[in-house]
């Protein structure tokens, strides 16, 4: 969910998303063999979000498509490449302008989609922002304000965006089944952490939840489907014996240094968590 500027992205975007080819033609049998069948296609599917949905924290930054931010921070770990994903078009820092934007600019390969997962929400009500003020300085008169906007004030508008972000992407993907994630828990109370600690991922973790049913609630109003990862990741918060969640180096170890991964799924959170839910619910 990392928070980039998307003011200056490149005018010349892709055109289309590569289309699943079919088998021309079959090799010519005898009069008495049955006619093989050609495989199935794949569906077409195309992945839009943010850092969540580019695979952020996952490992080694990968060249995004053609078109996209070079700081995109997409990884092979992302669970659009684990779901094989004709297209993903998951951005760090994205927020559900973003993605409207995204899908304008990329409708020709939309046009052909048959499955459209999108990833969106936590950067419209600043739960990073928050995430880093509560893990910084814990129960804080910081941290509450950073709570207080991201729940109380901007989640609030988060339902209107969200339609306005569905209107376009069912406008440029007419066949497509449309599928909002959800955003796991960030962390686990444990022993690992102090009372305080605790206290606060208490509290955020119950702004994760109703970012979750907001955006769940969303999808019912909007007749798309939701996926929830909050079941898939429980147990596996920072604080917990095996995190699939990137832990800020101020907070615990192991950690990474790299600056735009701590509050994103490890390889192992987008496996086990996000690919594992996609496919639990038979998407795509």
């Amino acid at each position: 969910m990392n928070h980039m500027s998307f003011g200056r992205w490149p005018a010349r975007f892709a055109a289309a998303g590569a289309a699943i080819a079919l088998a021309a033609g079959a090799t010519a049998a005898p009069a008495t063999a049955a006619p093989a069948n050609p495989p199935a296609p794949a569906p077409v599917y195309i992945a839009l979000g943010d850092s969540y949905a580019a695979g952020t924290g996952g490992g080694a930054y990968i060249v995004p498509p053609a078109g996209l931010p070079a700081e995109c921070l997409q990884t092979a770990a992302a669970y659009p490449v684990l779901r094989n994903a004709t297209l993903n078009l998951g951005c760090a820092g994205a927020t559900t302008v973003d993605v409207a934007a995204v899908a304008d600019r990329y409708a020709t390969a939309l046009k052909s989609a048959r499955v459209v997962t999108v990833t969106v929400g936590g950067n419209d009500v600043d739960a990073v922002q928050a995430a880093v003020a509560c893990t910084v300085s814990p129960g804080s008169a910081a941290c509450n304000a950073a709570l207080y906007n991201s729940v109380a004030v901007k989640l609030r508008e988060l339902p209107g965006k969200i339609k306005a972000m569905l209107d376009t992407v069912k406008k440029k993907a007419p066949q497509a089944r449309i599928v909002l994630t959800g955003y796991p828990r960030l962390f686990t109370v444990s022993t690992a952490l102090t009372a305080e600690q605790n206290q606060t991922a208490r509290m955020m973790n119950a702004s994760a939840d109703l970012l979750n049913a907001t955006i769940g609630y969303s999808a019912l109003v909007n007749r798309v489907k939701y996926v929830g990862v909050t079941e898939q990741f429980a147990g596996h918060g920072i604080g917990s014996a095996d995190p699939w969640i990137v832990a800020p180096c101020n907070l615990l170890v192991p950690c990474s240094t790299n600056p735009f991964d701590p509050f994103h799924p490890t390889a192992t959170g987008y496996s086990k968590g996000y690919a594992a839910a996609l496919a639990a619910a038979r998407i795509p």
